[in-house]
């Protein structure tokens, strides 16, 4: 064979085997699993079907995951707990996972609500039902707070973006129907200050405990409403362990300044009745004393002398015509 077609063949071979090498090492895919996420890898080569290939359970190792695969599609593991902020602040609300809501309750009046709902994702709970939520939700985008479009495992805020547009509804929708069973005054002892502003009495203990029992009674109902209403709206149960714990019900900012109003007039009520009744008293103890001093001179004298400013001269005469008996004087 002629040199120079020897060399050519060569260069040939060697072109090709550094293709190969070259995809070979491009190709190649390992991926490692932390302790708070699950992974779920699709096979991503040029002549594949985009099946789920594997799944990384947490703390995973070091793990070949094929060729040309995907990169794992990260969702929270089953023992992380996960949370979602309910707030009547809607400065706070722009930050990923928290939500402002306010609902009326049965009597009409909007509060705005603090509260924080506790729940896990299925995770490497149920790996069937991972699966499936990955080739269900997991293959859609959903919108975030800033514009942008994010599928539930392009970090936390493509999974904030999914609560936003799938948990959010159903929670409000709950929030909605179990706060319009009770009236304002209910869930805020105060309220029952719009309802009886005539009467000059204050909240008593009674409309305080109802409220704690009532907030008591929401979280219960809508713990149990939100797993049943989420597995029955997403047909899986994709969460687990909820908790909601309400903190607070907030009145808007004009019913508040009534209430604050109508507050401070009964305070200013009570003080006007405690004058009185101090004034009835004062009149009852001078009557007493008057009394008294007329049934004893010597300790009308005796109150007198006691009651003289310093520097004064006091003359104490008898009312018989003589000369006074005694001049105190020099304090």
């Amino acid at each position: 064979m002629p040199r120079q077609r020897a060399l050519r063949i060569a260069t040939g071979v060697l072109a090709v085997m550094a293709l190969i090498l070259v995809v070979m090492l491009t190709g190649i895919t390992v991926a490692r699993q932390d302790v708070g996420h699950v992974g779920v890898v699709r096979n991503g080569g040029p002549l594949d079907r985009r099946n789920i290939r594997q799944l990384l359970l947490p703390g995973q190792r070091l793990t070949w995951t094929g060729w040309f695969s995907q990169s794992p599609h990260q969702y929270p593991a089953k023992h992380v707990e996960l949370l979602y902020t309910v707030t009547s602040d809607p400065k706070r609300g722009a930050r990923p996972s928290v939500d402002v809501v306010t609902v009326p309750t049965r009597d009409g009046v909007q509060v705005g609500l603090e509260a924080t709902i506790f729940f896990h994702f299925v995770g490497d709970r149920d790996l069937d039902l991972l699966r499936q939520f990955d080739s269900g939700f997991g293959t859609r985008r959903f919108e975030t707070a800033d514009g942008h479009r994010l599928k539930p495992w392009e970090g936390d805020d493509g999974f904030a973006a999914f609560m936003d547009s799938v948990f959010r509804p159903v929670l409000e929708n709950d929030l909605r129907r179990e706060i319009g069973r009770f009236r304002c005054e209910q869930l805020v002892a105060s309220c029952v200050l719009l309802r009886h502003a005539s009467r000059p009495n204050s909240v008593g203990a009674d409309a305080r405990e109802s409220s704690s029992v009532n907030i008591a009674l929401v979280e219960e109902r809508l713990t149990r409403s939100l797993q049943q209403d989420l597995t029955r709206t997403l047909e899986a149960p994709y969460f687990t362990g909820i908790h909601f714990r309400l903190s607070s019900v907030r009145l808007p900012d004009g019913v508040q300044k009534v209430i604050d109003d109508v507050q401070a007039r009964y305070g200013s009520v009570s003080g006007a009745r405690a004058d009185v009744a101090r004034a009835r008293y004062e009149d009852a103890r001078n009557k007493l004393l008057a009394t008294t001093y007329q049934r004893s001179p010597a300790l009308a004298r005796i109150h007198a002398i006691r009651a003289a400013p310093k520097g004064a001269t006091i003359i104490i005469n008898d009312g018989a015509g003589r000369s006074p008996g005694l001049n105190v004087g020099g304090g």
